[in-house]
């Protein structure tokens, strides 16, 4: 057995919750502990710190469920789920599925987005610093009849019948608080990094189709084009002035 393979070996004894004994030869203890014995702490060590991984990256997920659900949860997937990054920020990237999938959780409807929402945070959170276009050279180009908008990398749109911000905004105070909340109302956010700083805004349900048309790729003409009756020019004018002091729009293409 080769370096790699025995590394392989290692990791996968590492993360079964019991040794395989055949598999035992293959390795020596150190210290007091007998290879069973060894295993077990290296797996309780794992669990532990992909738990914790998980606990930052959910945390009003953990906030909502308690210690207890959160942990058993937690404990199943990374079962399920063993990591395979060396970066522990990485890791959870499907535990949004999980939790809508598993049965625990059927009673607590908006526990899925919420777990949605705290994924794409992390992932805005750990984005690189944007350098938005200048405003001046928006304006410039935004005289053209037509044109295409692409967005910083640091942006991203969310939408749910929950509401899940509020949610995640109180996840600090004590548990019980989480009563008076009234989540069943609907939510469309825009979450985006301006210099060292990560915001969030609440759009109008147009106002996020619309920037999803523009994320998609579509001219500006054709993105507003379904709100033609509904939208003044100082509700364009508006929005457009957001997306400017938001810092979010990364290039304009004239057509």
């Amino acid at each position: 057995m080769n370096l790699s393979e025995a590394q392989s070996l290692f990791k996968q004894m590492a993360q079964t919750p019991s040794a395989d004994s055949d598999l035992l030869k293959y390795f020596k203890p150190a210290g007091q502990l007998n290879l069973k014995e060894a295993f077990e702490v290296y797996h309780n060590g794992y669990n532990a710190r992909l738990t914790e991984a998980l606990s930052e990256t959910f945390e009003a997920v953990h906030w909502v469920l308690g210690d207890s659900m959160f942990h058993d949860l937690a404990r199943h997937y990374i079962e399920s789920q063993p990591s395979v990054s060396y970066n522990l920020s990485d890791y959870g990237e499907s535990f949004p599925e999980y939790l809508r999938m598993t049965s625990f959780t059927k009673g607590i409807p908006f526990i899925y987005d919420l777990a949605r929402f705290e994924w794409m945070f992390k992932e805005i959170f750990h984005s690189p610093t944007p350098d938005p276009l200048p405003v001046e050279r928006i304006q410039e180009l935004m005289h053209a009849e037509d044109f295409k908008i692409s967005f910083i990398e640091s942006m991203m749109l969310f939408e749910s019948p929950y509401s899940v911000y509020e949610i995640w905004s109180r996840r600090k105070k004590p548990q019980y608080e989480f009563e008076d909340i009234n989540w069943s109302q609907p939510e469309n956010l825009m979450i985006y990094k301006k210099e060292q700083k990560i915001f969030v805004k609440k759009l109008s349900e147009i106002e996020l189709h619309i920037l999803e048309e523009l994320q998609d790729g579509q001219p500006v003409t054709t993105a507003l084009a379904e709100y033609a009756n509904s939208l003044t020019q100082e509700k364009i004018a508006q929005l457009f002035q957001m997306m400017m002091k938001a810092g979010i729009i990364d290039d304009v293409t004239t057509l």
